[in-house]
């Protein structure tokens, strides 16, 4: 079946990156964020609110400035490449970009360096660290992927559903657990937090859902007309991703931990999950395809999308 090609042809590359978790740090203590670690807090703060100060000087967009910069430290080592990429991104303009550049690379060096004597042998670290979420992989990676492709698509998955060649990079922990992604790159990026943080909701199924948000834009992107309608496809695939570690036994039987899985993966607070259950349950009682359900869904959270912050809510139709 075409479901078994889209499970074989996956083959995650693994890789650590101190300095990416160097620019998660700083990123995090910028933002005002809690950062479970008052060692590094406290060994950033100076460089970061240096950086913030000088984009507030010159009119730049403090937040777009540090997501963007992260973006791009995602995917290129070059330091004084993605600081521009960022800053020109963030609102900067041409004539007092290189000055701003400057004064920035040096407060991020600054950071780079606390960090580097917090963590001297950081690189060895993550590969001891990211070992544990590795074997979980090798053991039930492709069953769960298997799971997740028959909920969306049942007997129907594209063998191209599941990029082919998807790069999970590990960094240092210091959100008690975090993740994100990059779908143009297949790229997915995981704190490393050496066991789980919530025993009722495994790291494996955080990069699973990763994964999942991969496959969903990947394809809905090449699938959509440019007036397709949007879908709340991350939320939706979480308790997918969910039901597919029950089917595992990696949860146990009843109903999923809907409420913990929002929260440890940052895609919304207490009132949206809460939507996210109702959502489940009549979905499950109804015989409705899933796109026609995410779109129930996506007049559930239709009061909440004004005030909440999510991830990303939104993903096209991949109909």
């Amino acid at each position: 079946m075409r479901i078994e090609l889209a499970r074989k042809n996956v083959s995650v590359r693994w890789s650590e990156s101190p300095n990416l978790s160097a620019i998660h740090a700083a990123y995090v203590v910028a933002a005002g964020n809690v950062c479970t670690d008052g060692k590094t807090q406290n060994a950033l703060v100076g460089s970061a609110t240096d950086v913030n100060n000088r984009l507030l000087s010159a009119g730049v967009d403090v937040a777009a400035f540090w997501e963007s910069l992260f973006a791009q430290s995602l995917l290129i080592d070059d330091d004084k490449r993605s600081i521009n990429i960022a800053l020109v991104s963030a609102g900067c303009g041409e004539m007092q970009l290189e000055q701003i550049a400057s004064g920035i690379s040096n407060s991020l060096a600054e950071c780079r360096l606390a960090y580097r004597t917090r963590f001297p042998k950081l690189a060895e670290q993550l590969k001891l660290r990211i070992q544990p979420l590795h074997d979980q992989w090798d053991k039930f990676g492709d069953d769960l992927l298997l799971e997740v492709a028959s909920q969306i698509w049942g007997d129907r998955s594209p063998a191209d559903w599941w990029p082919s060649r998807p790069e999970l990079i590990a960094v240092q922990p210091c959100c008690g657990g975090d993740g994100g992604f990059d779908a143009d790159a297949s790229t997915v990026w995981i704190e490393a937090t050496l066991t789980d943080v919530d025993p009722a909701v495994p790291e494996l199924l955080r990069m699973v859902w990763l994964m999942t948000r991969i496959a969903t834009k990947l394809h809905t992107r090449e699938k959509s007309s440019t007036g397709g309608s949007r879908l709340p496809w991350a939320l939706g695939s979480i308790p997918i991703v969910l039901k597919a570690g029950q089917a595992l036994e990696l949860l146990p039987q009843g109903n999923l931990p809907i409420q913990q899985a929002c929260r440890l993966w940052r895609a919304g607070d207490q009132s949206l999950a809460t939507i996210l259950e109702r959502w489940w349950r009549e979905y499950q009682e109804s015989d409705s395809a899933l796109p026609v359900a995410l779109k129930a869904l996506d007049q559930m959270l239709a009061p909440q999308r004004t005030n909440a912050k999510t991830l990303d809510l939104s993903e096209y139709d991949p109909e």
